[in-house]
C-alpha cells in the first residue's frame, strides 16, 4: 500500500444475496422487541446430542486458506479450525487459545507467543510451534494465492516473519508497530505440517481440504472436523477428540457430538423446518418471522430475538473513479461532476429518509445510520458525527449552492444543473437482495422530490462486483458490509485509497482530495497507536471525515435476529459473524 499503509488482519465481508438480509415487506408496523430475555447463560453441559444449524449457501472449501465468502469461513475457519487467539463475543475482548500467552516488545514490533501444553490435531499428532512456521510459510505462498488471508496478514505489503525458539515457544515480528497483535493471531489457524507439507512443496495446498475429499484426511485443530459432506445440501462436522478446551467441571467439549449444516436458501422452508423442529438455529431471519416467533413458535418451543444494530451496514456511493477506458472517460464527465461535489452528496443524504427505509422495509429492525461504522460497534461508533437526516429543504439549499436549478412542476419537478442537464442517474441494487430492492424503490421515490430522476436496476451479485471493481461502469451502487471484528483496523481495508475493496474508487494510486488524504493519514496512525484514548480520537477523527464528505453514504444498520429451539443450551448469539455459532463447543442440547 502507498505511504506505508497497513493491511490489517480482520476480515472485511461484502454482504449482497437475500440469503444475508431481511426480506423486504409491506408491512408498516415494526416489529416489537421481544418480552422475553435472551439468557446470557455459561453453564456446564452434558454431552452427547446434535444440532442442526441453517446455512443459507453452501460453503466452497474446507481449506480456510482458500475462503472467500462468509458459508465457508464459518464453517472452515471457525468450527474446524484452531486459532492462536480467540474473539469473545461477550466481552469483545481477545483470550487465550492455542497460543496460552504472549508479549509484545518495547518496540511494538516483536512478539513472543507461548503456546499451551500438550495441544494436539485432530489425529493425535503433537501440534508445536514448527506447525506454526508452516502456516505462516504456506498463508504466504504465491502457489497456495490465498484470496483473503494473505492480504490480511500483510503489512506495509511485507510478511511477517516467524521464527521457532523451540517446541513451545516462536516469535513474530511484525514488519511495522502494530497497535493490536491479537488481530493477527486471532487470524492464524495452525495447518498441520505433518499432513500438508508435501502439498505445499509441490505448491498444491490450495486443493487440499476440498469439499471432496475424505473427511479422514482433512486434518485440523477446532472444535470439529468433518463426518461427511454432501456439496450444495449439507455437512456433517463431529467432536474432535483431541480439542484442548474443557468447561468449568473439567468436560472436555465441544459437547455436541455432531453439528450438521444444512443449506435452506428459501427463506419460508427454513422457518417452517425452524418451527418443526428440523433445524434447531436460524440466524438473521426476516422481520415478518420475528413478529411470527416472537411469542414462541413450533408449539412454544421457538424463540427468536432482536439482538440489536449488528456490524452490518447499507450504504450507497457513487462512482467517482477518474481517467479512461478505451478512449473513452471511466464516468461520464456530466454525471462525474455532479457526483464529485460534495454538496451533491449531502443533497442526496438529507433526501434520503432513513426511518421510512428502517420502519417499512425492515419493520423496525434496523437503526438509521449516519455513520460508517454501525452503532453495534459500541466500543469504536462515533457518537458525534454530523447527521443528515432527512430534510428536504436543506438538500434543496445544498443543490441551489452548488449551481443546480429547479424546473417542473410542484408534483413533478425536474432538477437541472447548470448547463441544463436533465440530473438523473441509475442506482445499482443486488437483484438476490429484497431488502436492498425495496430500499432503492423508497431512495427513488424520495430524491424524484428533488426532481432527480433515479432508475433501480437490480442487478446479480457477481456482474455488480465486476461493474464496481473492474469495469467500474455503474453511476451509484447500493450494498452493504460487515467487519468480522470490532477493532478500528478492520474497517482499514475497506476505506484506504489504494484498496482493491474501497467503495467510490478502488485502487486509487495515491490521494488527491486532502481529506482523502487525512484519511488515509488517519487510518494508518490509529493501526500503529498503541494508546487506547489517543487511537480512539483518531478512529473518531476518520469517522467525522467520511460523514462530512459522504463518499459513501448510510443508510441504516440491519438488527441481527436470531432464532433457535428453546432445548439448546448456552445459546448466546451474537450481532458478529458467525453470530449463533461463535461459541460452537458450548452449545448443547436439552435431552
Amino acid at each position: 500500500m502507498r505511504i506505508r499503509l497497513p493491511k490489517i488482519a480482520l476480515l472485511i465481508l461484502l454482504l449482497a444475496a437475500a440469503i444475508i438480509s431481511s426480506s423486504c415487506q409491506s408491512a408498516t408496523e415494526p416489529a416489537k422487541q421481544s418480552s422475553q430475555e435472551l439468557p446470557r447463560e455459561r453453564v456446564a453441559g452434558t454431552r452427547g446430542g446434535s444440532l442442526v444449524y441453517r446455512l443459507t449457501s453452501p460453503p466452497k472449501t474446507f481449506n480456510y486458506l482458500m475462503v472467500s465468502d462468509e458459508y465457508s469461513f464459518t464453517v472452515a475457519f471457525y468450527l474446524m479450525s484452531g486459532r492462536l487467539a480467540e474473539f469473545d463475543h461477550d466481552t469483545q475482548t481477545y483470550r487465550p487459545a492455542l497460543a496460552a500467552e504472549w508479549k509484545l516488545g518495547d518496540d511494538g514490533r516483536t512478539l513472543d507467543v507461548t503456546l499451551r501444553d500438550d495441544i494436539k490435531f485432530s489425529d493425535g499428532h503433537a501440534l508445536t510451534a514448527e506447525d506454526v512456521l508452516f502456516t505462516f510459510q504456506a498463508l504466504y505462498d504465491e502457489r497456495t494465492a490465498s484470496p483473503t488471508f494473505k492480504d490480511a496478514m500483510t503489512i506495509g505489503g511485507r510478511p511477517i516473519e516467524v521464527s521457532v525458539i523451540e517446541a513451545r515457544r516462536l516469535r513474530l515480528v511484525f514488519p511495522e508497530a502494530v497497535a493490536t497483535p491479537e488481530n493477527y493471531l486471532s487470524n492464524l489457524a495452525v495447518l498441520p505440517k505433518h499432513v500438508l507439507e508435501g502439498d505445499l512443496k509441490r505448491g498444491t495446498l490450495r486443493d487440499r481440504y476440498s469439499l471432496s475429499e475424505e473427511p479422514n484426511k482433512i486434518v485440523t485443530a477446532g472444535a470439529f472436523i468433518v463426518e461427511s459432506s454432501a456439496p450444495g445440501e449439507r455437512v456433517t462436522l463431529k467432536r474432535n477428540p483431541f480439542y484442548w478446551k474443557k468447561d468449568s467441571a473439567g468436560t472436555e467439549l465441544p459437547y455436541l457430538d455432531t453439528l450438521t449444516l444444512e443449506v435452506v436458501g428459501d427463506q419460508n422452508a427454513a422457518l417452517t423446518r425452524l418451527t418443526q423442529g428440523a433445524l434447531n438455529i436460524v440466524d438473521r431471519i426476516r422481520p415478518t418471522d420475528y413478529s411470527a416467533l416472537r411469542g414462541g413458535g413450533g408449539g412454544g418451543q421457538v424463540r427468536a430475538y432482536d439482538l440489536g444494530p449488528g456490524l452490518t451496514t447499507d450504504h450507497l456511493w457513487f462512482n467517482l473513479n477518474e481517467g479512461e477506458e478505451n478512449g473513452k472517460p471511466v464516468v461520464d464527465p456530466v454525471k462525474r461532476a455532479w457526483f464529485s461535489d460534495v454538496r451533491f452528496r449531502r443533497a442526496v443524504a438529507y433526501a434520503v429518509d432513513r426511518e421510512s427505509i428502517a420502519t417499512s422495509v425492515l419493520q423496525g429492525l434496523a437503526t438509521p445510520l449516519y455513520g460508517f461504522v454501525s452503532p453495534g460497534n459500541k466500543a469504536w461508533a462515533a457518537t458525534d458525527v454530523p447527521r443528515t437526516e432527512y430534510n428536504l429543504d436543506k438538500a434543496r439549499a445544498l443543490l441551489s449552492e452548488a449551481g443546480f436549478q429547479l424546473r417542473g412542476s410542484k408534483d413533478a419537478p425536474e432538477l437541472l444543473d447548470s448547463k441544463g442537464n436533465r440530473v438523473e442517474f441509475t442506482l445499482i441494487v443486488p437483484v438476490e437482495n429484497e431488502a436492498r430492492k425495496g430500499m432503492g424503490a423508497i431512495i427513488q421515490e424520495d430524491l424524484s422530490r428533488l426532481g432527480i430522476k433515479v432508475t433501480v436496476a437490480p442487478v446479480e451479485f457477481q456482474a455488480l462486483t465486476a461493474r464496481w471493481q473492474q469495469s467500474k461502469d455503474y453511476d451509484a451502487i447500493l450494498l452493504g458490509t460487515s467487519v468480522t471484528e470490532p477493532d478500528p483496523s478492520s474497517y482499514v481495508n475497506y476505506l484506504i485509497s489504494s484498496s482493491p475493496t474501497r467503495p467510490w474508487q478502488p485502487k486509487k494510486p495515491a490521494p488527491t482530495e486532502a481529506w482523502e488524504k487525512q484519511l488515509d493519514e488517519l487510518l494508518t496512525t490509529q493501526a500503529h497507536e498503541r494508546d487506547a484514548a489517543r487511537r480512539k480520537a483518531l478512529f473518531r477523527d476518520a469517522q467525522i471525515i467520511l460523514a462530512e464528505q459522504l463518499p459513501v453514504i448510510p443508510i441504516v444498520a440491519r438488527h441481527i435476529i436470531s432464532a433457535a429451539n428453546s432445548r439448546v443450551r448456552n445459546y448466546r448469539p451474537s450481532t458478529i459473524v458467525p453470530y449463533s455459532l461463535w461459541n460452537a463447543e458450548e452449545l448443547f442440547v436439552n435431552k
